[in-house]
């Protein structure tokens, strides 16, 4: 990487944690573009050049813990344990685990997980790209429990992993709006809740000679 390219990405480094900080302090929509760029010591006119939109920064903040969550997961997915409620609560806490300091801010959470009406452009997309890679590595993981004799072959897969993803967002809602709910409480309630609907799931011992 030459000079050039370096001071592009330490710039563009100090935008995104003066941005972090900010609205980890007063909140994404009390944050403004100049306030980013005075806390990052550089002109109003360079944080738009590098980022279009405020939900461009959260996007920017929050992308690479996306990557580095998907790859945990695809990482238990990988690992498939013969129990398989055991496997789905370790997927599910691979997302939960907030891998990221980024992440990790609730402020930033609430717009990622529950973007309502104001953030329909960005944010909303990255939304919605993050649920399809969940979603499709919680399918991915119910199939090879499947294929492995671990799951009821009637099971079907894509309204299992409705079902599990349905619970996912019901205990991140719980854990952002709760305020006596802790992230490990969070956790041990989304466990236990899916080792329940396991119960049913699970392939039954053949009675057979």
């Amino acid at each position: 990487m030459g000079r050039r390219e370096e001071q592009k990405k330490h710039r563009r480094t100090l935008m995104l944690e003066a941005a972090h900080r900010l609205f980890e302090r007063q909140g994404y929509d009390r944050t403004t573009f100049d306030q980013i760029a005075a806390a990052a010591g550089v002109g109003v006119a360079t944080v738009y050049k590098y980022f279009d939109s405020k939900e461009g920064i959260v996007v920017a903040l929050l992308r690479p813990d996306l990557q580095r969550i998907l790859s945990a997961g695809q990482q238990v997915i990988d690992r498939l344990a013969r129990d398989p409620a055991r496997s789905m609560v370790q997927l599910l806490a691979a997302y939960a685990t907030l891998s990221g300091g980024n992440w990790s801010s609730r402020e930033l959470l609430r717009l990622t997980v529950f973007p309502g009406l104001d953030h329909d452009g960005l944010i909303s997309a990255f939304v919605r790209e993050a649920d399809a890679a969940t979603q499709a590595q919680i399918s991915e993981l119910l199939r090879r429990q499947r294929a492995a004799g671990l799951l009821n072959p009637r099971v079907p897969i894509a309204d299992a992993a409705a079902v599990i993803f349905a619970l996912l967002n019901q205990q991140f809602g719980e854990f952002l709006y709760g305020k006596r709910i802790s992230h490990r409480r969070m956790l041990t309630q989304l466990a236990r809740r899916v080792r329940l609907v396991f119960d049913d799931w699970r392939a039954k011992p053949s009675r057979g000679g």
